[in-house]
């Protein structure tokens, strides 16, 4: 029984694992291709706008509330526990370096990501199981061009614009409980911030979301162009791109935050 127990588990999980390494593999072959279309002329602008808008301009409310609860909350956690030390006027330093380098891109990527990569795999989906991508291909007309390119090179573009509009709104934020919750001055809180945040903090958080971006759109046109199984299929496809994306954002995230810290001393 036990021998019986062993062998079916052992199948069982090299079944997972050639599974995830067949997953891996076709994942890979589609990036590539994704990405070659994406770099290689004509670009079609009106439909890159078409993205823009749907991808970055409607993110954006949602974005921006996030943002700002995220300053919210993030100073006054802060604020509370270094208070307790006597390092309250710390507090802006800290919180504008923490959401610059990983709060704002990775809430960001993590609310929009979760929009996005669910309505590219649901719209795609559709077009797979209702054979709209099979009667682009018989006339000669390449999906990866009209339909992936697009939304690739939308969501890489868009992302980080929404950041920048994120970190004013986490600053906003951020400031207004400083002010109200722990008697910090606007001036102050804006001066100290000034004098020990750079730059490249900001740029770190930037090129993470620029990255971001791009695997949030490619995840889910690779789970809405692989759909089958009609309606019920298009759903799955849906939820475990979204599962994907989370899991992908977290990955590279401590890959990037990792080689940024050695790569660049001054920001450790």
């Amino acid at each position: 029984m036990l021998r019986y127990f062993n062998n079916t588990f052992a199948e069982a999980f090299g079944a997972q694992i050639l599974r995830f390494l067949r997953g891996t593999g076709a994942l890979s072959r589609f990036a590539f291709r994704s990405w070659w279309s994406c770099v290689s002329p004509p670009w079609d602008y009106r439909l890159i706008m078409d993205q823009a808008m749907a991808i970055g301009v409607r993110s954006l409310p949602i974005a921006i509330m996030t943002a700002l609860f995220v300053g919210l909350v993030g100073v006054l956690q802060t604020g509370v526990q270094l208070n307790k030390f006597g390092a309250k006027s710390y507090v802006p330093a800290i919180a504008f370096i923490a959401n610059a380098r990983e709060m704002i891109p990775v809430f960001i990527a993590f609310v929009v990501g979760s929009r996005v990569a669910a309505s590219i795999t649901a719209e795609m989906g559709s077009m797979r199981v209702t054979e709209q991508i099979d009667a682009m291909e018989i006339l000669n007309v390449d999906p990866f061009r009209y339909l992936i390119a697009p939304r690739m090179l939308a969501a890489t573009l868009l992302l980080p614009l929404i950041a920048i509009f994120c970190l004013f709104a986490a600053f906003g934020g951020g400031t207004i409980v400083a002010w109200s919750g722990l008697l910090i001055h606007p001036q102050e809180y804006y001066e100290v911030s000034k004098k020990f945040a750079y730059l490249s903090d900001v740029y770190f958080g930037l090129g993470k979301t620029v990255v971001f971006g791009n695997i949030i759109a490619l995840v889910g046109c690779y789970f809405g162009y692989n759909t089958h199984g009609g309606a019920e299929g298009v759903g799955r496809a849906t939820t475990t791109s979204v599962v994907v994306t989370l899991m992908l954002i977290l990955l590279l995230n401590f890959i990037m935050t990792r080689w940024f810290l050695v790569l660049s001393p001054n920001l450790s």
